[in-house]
């Protein structure tokens, strides 16, 4: 029988790190991970969807200044080019990490069956604390499951050849991001999104300019429509992009506090039961990578007893779509209804020097900022390099920066992050590089 300070359960954006970082603070740590190191993320969703992100992107911008390209698309090769020459890879590097770090691995199906003690490989394992990172899975109703048409977000890696058409069920990140791939490769894209616009609850004016990109790109938005059946949809594959549960198979605690949406913890990460942690999608709380990294961060500095605390406040946004989209903190419609005195700036791409260099004049910059401390209260950014800028306001915000405070940098030109401090100039009434509006 072994005996840990700590042993991880699930090896994914939350797992890994947090076992990396107990390990750092001198606790004697074991991860534990059924399928494969990196978890969802490295595996099936943020790194191979990025790579085959690029492969589009690459695609799509081989018609500029009389550069013409074929965009035919070797499906198998480049399927195959992103599980072994960036997944695999980066999965190998994981696991020196965990090695270089002292953390034991075991590879295998665990089983927690009483507080401190987990069951795996035929052996049992004894601990101080535990930390949950078991991830969650594609959430498909069972009455679309029997239809074979049905592929997810997991599964679409296993695919032998495009389909010619495909419905994506879910107008949120993922069913957006694979409408603007996929569509990039020649297949006719319809989705379907029950709300009255696809990304619901992100800024109107930002979704305004993907709504009418995906028009020019021939893909059918259908908004405000719940699929009941999927007779009624006629492409040939149908993408469901609806959300993901958490993963709870491996957990049998009495006590052990959920909900629907997962384990709840405080905001150090504890559980219902002291000594035992959970952190990433399992807890249900902003399902997102990095969300999940800090969260797995925090429940090891709490196994070590540093008392540290998580905020949710400023995490920004990317969705990787085409055009890309960069998002923080308000839109200007919920600081209004929160009844703030806000003053907002807008600059468009079409007028960014380096917007015009690359071909890529389409998109937004839209700052809103209080009145009275004027400090930064939202970004939305639709453009290229949006999800990149996005992290300038993301420092700027957490660091509690002015717009002054902001505007005494100096801004690279041409890039395309000045758009930021453009956006700025015009929220100031001083713009630079378009006309001042009347009042």
């Amino acid at each position: 029988m072994s005996q840990y300070d700590v042993i991880v359960v699930g090896g994914g954006p939350a797992g890994y790190p947090c076992a990396i970082r107990c390990a750092q603070y001198g606790l004697k740590t074991c991860l534990i991970e059924k399928e494969q190191l990196g978890g969802c993320c490295l595996n099936r969703g943020c790194i191979p969807t990025k790579a085959l992100f690029n492969a589009a992107r690459k695609v799509s911008k081989y018609h500029f200044g009389g550069i013409n390209y074929n965009n035919s698309v070797n499906w198998n090769e480049l399927i195959n080019y992103i599980k072994t020459g960036v997944v695999s890879r980066l999965r190998t590097g994981v696991g020196m990490l965990l090695k270089a770090n002292g953390v034991d691995y075991i590879s295998g199906h665990c089983q927690i069956n009483e507080p401190f003690s987990v069951s795996v490989n035929g052996q049992i394992l004894k601990t101080k604390h535990i930390v949950i990172a078991t991830g969650a899975s594609t959430n498909i109703p069972e009455i679309f499951c029997s239809d074979p048409r049905i592929i997810t977000s997991d599964t679409i890696w296993n695919l032998e050849k495009l389909p010619e058409s495909l419905a994506i069920i879910g107008g949120g990140p993922i069913g957006c991001e694979f409408a603007s791939i996929l569509s990039c490769f020649g297949i006719k894209i319809t989705i379907y999104e029950m709300m009255n616009q696809i990304l619901p609850g992100r800024d109107r004016e930002i979704v305004s300019i993907l709504e009418k990109t995906f028009a020019q790109k021939g893909i059918n938005v259908k908004t405000g429509i719940k699929i009941n059946c999927t007779d009624e949809i006629k492409e040939e594959k149908i993408l469901w992009a609806t959300g993901r549960k958490p993963l709870l198979d491996s957990i049998n605690i009495s006590g052990l506090e959920m909900s629907e949406k997962g384990i709840n913890v405080d905001e150090t990460m504890k559980t219902s039961i002291d000594g035992i942690f959970a952190a990433g999608d399992v807890t249900g709380k902003w399902q997102l990578a990095y969300v999940a990294t800090k969260q797995g961060e925090v429940a090891a500095s709490n196994c070590a007893g540093k008392n540290e605390t998580i905020s949710y406040n400023n995490i920004p946004e990317t969705i990787f779509t085409l055009p890309e989209i960069g998002l923080i903190g308000l839109t200007e419609q919920q600081a209004l209804e929160k009844h703030m005195k806000i003053k907002t700036g807008k600059f468009p791409y079409q007028a960014l020097g380096k917007a015009h260099t690359y071909g890529e004049t389409t998109g937004l910059a839209k700052v809103i900022v209080d009145q009275q401390t004027q400090k930064l209260l939202g970004v939305h950014i639709i453009g290229e390099g949006a999800t990149e800028i996005i992290h300038t306001a993301s420092i700027a915000m957490v660091a509690g920066l002015t717009v002054e405070d902001m505007l005494k940098a100096y801004w690279s030109h041409p890039t395309f992050s000045e758009i930021l401090m453009e956006t700025l100039f015009v929220c100031q009434d001083i713009p630079l590089h378009i006309p001042r509006t009347k009042k």
